[in-house]
């Protein structure tokens, strides 16, 4: 686990240093660049070099300048709201963000929503938001008439997807609607990337990949924190492959469910198994 936070460490490192000078670097300019000087480092560098690294004949750029974010005219929304606790089946929504990124550029979408339940205080704590704030915010079915508008052929990035999702599926099922985006969870992105880390909440990753926030807790400036973050995530994980950041999503969740599913063991190797079980009872 210490391994993998170390070349974290020094894949942010690298990718701050390319950032900053705006060009491709010889490798070993690179290694010396973050406090590497041994000469065997470049060579040892190399292939620990996540996703968002291109390497060739010796030069290192980042595969962002290659390639376009959306990846293949891919529409991306990140999403995030606000509610007033912590329940999606009891709380309601009062505040949506969401920035879609599409081939026109990008697009922002905030509203408050009114609420009749009280803000929780730790909420109005945590979000600077009041009740005064939501007072005289436009009807929710108005609001989420927009932000379907908004959502059209989008995939739907969120960080920590099943709190949003449930209440935002709530709200619009009440209006007989379906959200039917698919939904990329960036909390799922990021446990491929940085297995050994624990903390994997927003404000971690915009540390981690220096993407500051504005505003802690606030739906639009989480959702444009939860863009950038997917896009780091994005190239860590597909390096050179060409694949849309859902097919991306995708595989993962397809890993991660032939891995909690293992396959039952054949006949034989459940023959070894009981041998091996009554062996261990007989010591």
């Amino acid at each position: 686990m210490r391994r993998a936070l170390v070349f974290t460490e020094l894949n942010r490192s690298a990718f701050l240093v390319l950032s900053r000078h705006g060009n491709s670097l010889p490798l070993e300019t690179l290694t010396n660049h973050i406090g590497l000087e041994s000469p065997l480092a470049a060579a040892w560098l190399e292939p620990r070099l996540d996703g968002r690294f291109a390497v060739t004949d010796g030069m290192v750029g980042l595969r962002a300048w290659q390639r376009s974010f959306p990846p293949q005219g891919e529409i991306i929304v990140a999403l995030d709201l606000e509610a007033t606790n912590g329940d999606p089946i009891r709380e309601d929504i009062i505040e949506i963000g969401a920035v879609r990124l599409d081939a026109n550029g990008i697009q922002e979408f905030q509203s408050f929503v009114p609420s009749n339940r009280p803000i929780n205080p730790f909420v109005q704590r945590m979000t600077g938001i009041n009740a005064a704030m939501i007072e005289g915010a436009p009807p929710i079915a108005e609001t989420l008439t927009k932000l379907e508008a908004f959502l059209e052929g989008a995939t739907l990035v969120v960080h920590n997807a099943g709190f949003d999702a449930a209440l935002l599926s709530r709200e619009f099922g009440k209006l007989g609607r379906t959200l039917v985006n698919p939904i990329v969870d960036t909390v799922n992105l990021a446990q491929a990337v940085l297995p050994g880390r624990r903390k994997r909440g927003l404000e971690t990753l915009s540390r981690l990949y220096d993407e500051p926030q504005q505003s802690h807790h606030r739906a639009l400036d989480d959702a444009r924190v939860t863009l950038a973050v997917a896009k780091h995530l994005y190239f860590s994980l597909a390096g050179s492959r060409e694949l849309t950041l859902k097919e991306l999503h995708d595989d993962l969740t397809q890993i991660t469910l032939s891995q909690s599913h293992p396959k039952p063991p054949s006949s034989a190797q459940h023959g070894r198994q009981q041998r091996r079980r009554r062996s261990r009872r007989e010591r």
